[in-house]
């Protein structure tokens, strides 16, 4: 090859790595494209910074989450295996079921659902030993104490997974905590499954894009919560739902697939219940990432104190409808136990989804190691 022949190629060659972010800079407005896979954007760190060996890993970070089109190629790739490949397994965060059911494997979900998780032993004693603990603690201040456990979506609709995903052991983890805390201890503790799966064929409960169980499953969850604590609401059958074209997508964000989804939304299914008495609901703060607040005229002037994650949302209107006065702390980043002293509840609700029980290992009020 020639001197003007390399040259050629040289100039193809830069051009190549420098015309995609020419582009990106001349039109990036018109790309722009939200935050995909649920990933939080990051802004360039400066340099040195406090840690100079720090430096090269954030920007690193930085880079790959602003590289030019990135949120375009990812859709493309995605497409590419869902439609075109028929891939179950898009990436190592989402599994496709039948019916486009999504399914979240990047935690603990077809673990728990296989039950090839389990607890062992001693990790079952630590759990009842700081529950038991807790409860001593709460039960000195005159606060009821119940342990609720939110089902995975794959512990309901696991049918919709493909037969290599079924189900290994006779227990889930879930199930084995429950039964060794029912055989060893006297903690309440609640987990809806078999009311879930009374009523899996009648409604759809989840969404099938998403994580979280939708409005329905919250009414089912939060009825057998209620009725722990004494309270007495209507079957979800005598409610009235009706479809509503709101949906969760937090699965198909993280393929970069949501616009995608969203003109399949026939398949999924979210409804609006209503038929309950509402006492006069009052919202004072509802923020999913710090608490969600609410007054009522309900007859049980108990305050309800419930540590939650995102499962919670689904129950709040349901559960807060039924006590005077409702506090429900994100138990990631927001919630201390400090705030037990200073909204002094009557009954305390630790809510924790079936995939994240792992947080009861390092759960336990009388050490002071809950939310500190």
């Amino acid at each position: 090859m020639n001197k003007k022949g390399a040259a050629a190629w040289l100039i193809c060659f830069a051009l190549l790595l420098l015309l995609p972010r020419a582009v990106w800079w001349a039109a990036k407005d018109r790309f722009a494209a939200e935050a995909t896979e649920n990933l939080t954007a990051t802004e360039a760190p400066k340099f040195p910074g406090e840690d100079y060996r720090e430096f090269p890993g954030l920007f690193e970070n930085y880079y790959n989450l602003n590289v030019p089109f990135r949120s375009q190629l990812i859709t493309l790739n995605s497409l590419a295996d869902v439609v075109l490949f028929r891939e179950r397994s898009v990436n190592d965060k989402v599994v496709i079921g039948d019916q486009n059911w999504l399914f979240y494997s990047a935690e603990s979900d077809i673990e728990d659902y296989k039950g090839t998780n389990l607890f062992t032993p001693e990790q079952l004693e630590q759990i009842a030993d700081q529950l038991v603990a807790s409860r001593d603690y709460l039960a000195q201040r005159g606060t009821e104490f119940v342990l609720f456990l939110a089902p995975n979506k794959e512990s309901v609709y696991g049918e919709k997974l493909l037969p290599s995903y079924y189900r290994k052991g006779e227990l889930s983890r879930a199930q084995q905590l429950v039964s060794y805390l029912q055989k060893n201890t006297d903690i309440r503790v609640v987990y809806p499954l078999s009311e879930m799966l009374a009523y899996q064929d009648d409604y759809s409960l989840y969404w099938h894009y998403d994580t979280h169980w939708n409005a329905a499953g919250g009414y089912i969850g939060a009825r057998a919560l209620l009725k722990e604590l004494g309270i007495a609401i209507p079957p979800i059958e005598e409610m009235t739902l009706t479809p509503d074209s709101y949906s969760g997508y937090d699965l198909a964000r993280m393929m970069n697939l949501q616009k995608y989804y969203e003109e399949k939304k026939p398949a999924d299914m979210n409804y609006i219940v209503t038929g309950y008495n509402g006492n006069n609901l009052q919202a004072i703060l509802v923020d999913d990432a710090t608490a969600l607040i609410y007054h009522s005229d309900a007859p049980d002037e108990r305050k309800l104190f419930l540590v939650r994650d995102s499962f919670a949302g689904g129950m709040a209107g349901v559960l807060a409808s039924n006590f005077r006065d409702t506090y429900m702390p994100h138990w990631n980043g927001f919630f201390t136990q400090s705030q037990i002293e200073e909204q002094d509840p009557d009954v305390f609700v630790l809510e924790v989804v079936e995939r994240r029980l792992d947080y009861l290992e390092t759960f336990c009020l009388a050490q002071g190691t809950a939310g500190e």
